[in-house]
C-alpha cells in the first residue's frame, strides 16, 4: 500500500512523518550513517528517500556499499527500475560501463539524477517500509511516469510526502491511499 500525505510546502509533512516513525521506535536514519550502524541494526528497518538530503560524499559504489547494495545489481534490474536506472546513468550493458558508473563521484550528480539515485537505492534496500520525500522533485513529466511505475512494482508498504496527490498525477489507483495536509487550514482532508 502507498500512503500519500501531499500539501505545500511547510506544511509539517516531513515533521509529521519523522514524529509517527520516531515515535514508534522504528529505526530510521535521518542523518548521515555507515555500513556497520545499518547492518547491526536490530529494529525494523525503514527505507528513507531524502529525509532530509543526506550528506553522503563518495563514490556511487561506496554509497550502494553502506547499504549493503552489490553494485552489480544494475546489471540485473527488472524493467521498471531498469528506466529508472537510465534516467539517473543511461544505459548499463556490461562491467566495463558498470565500472566506470561505480567509481562516478556522487557529488557529480544534477539534482534530478540526486534525487533518482536516492530513489533507486531506497527501492532495492532490505528495509520492512519505505519514506518517500517528494520523489517527483527536479523532474520533468516525462520522468514522473518512470518514478512511479518503479515505485508502484515495489511490494513494499510506503509513504510518499509530496506537493500534488498521485491520484492528481496519475489517475486513481486501489493502491494509493491519499491525506492532505494543510497547516494553512489546520486541517487533514483523507481522499
Amino acid at each position: 500500500m502507498i500512503l500519500n500525505i501531499y500539501g505545500p510546502s511547510g506544511s509539517g509533512k516531513t515533521t509529521l512523518v519523522k514524529k509517527l516513525l520516531t515515535n514508534n521506535k522504528i529505526k530510521i536514519f535521518f542523518e548521515h550513517i555507515t555500513k556497520e550502524k545499518y547492518i547491526n541494526s536490530k529494529i525494523n528497518k525503514v527505507s528513507i528517500s531524502l529525509i532530509p538530503l543526506p550528506k553522503f560524499r563518495g563514490t556511487v559504489k561506496e554509497f550502494f556499499n553502506i547499504f549493503s547494495i552489490d553494485i552489480n545489481i544494475l546489471l540485473t534490474l527488472n524493467d521498471e527500475l531498469k528506466k529508472l536506472s537510465e534516467s539517473i546513468f543511461a544505459r548499463i550493458n556490461d562491467q566495463k560501463t558498470l565500472q566506470q558508473i561505480s567509481m562516478r563521484q556522487i557529488e557529480t550528480f544534477s539534482a534530478g539524477e540526486l534525487r533518482r539515485l536516492f530513489l533507486l537505492k531506497t527501492l532495492l534496500a532490505d528495509s520492512d517500509f519505505m519514506v518517500l520525500d517528494e520523489p517527483f522533485s527536479n523532474s520533468d513529466k516525462k520522468i514522473w511516469e518512470i518514478i512511479y511505475k518503479a515505485i508502484n512494482q515495489n511490494n513494499n508498504n510506503m509513504i510518499i510526502l509530496s506537493h500534488i496527490s498521485l491520484q492528481d498525477l496519475f489517475g486513481l489507483d486501489e493502491k494509493n491511499k491519499s491525506i492532505n495536509i494543510n497547516k494553512v487550514k489546520k486541517n487533514f482532508i483523507i481522499d
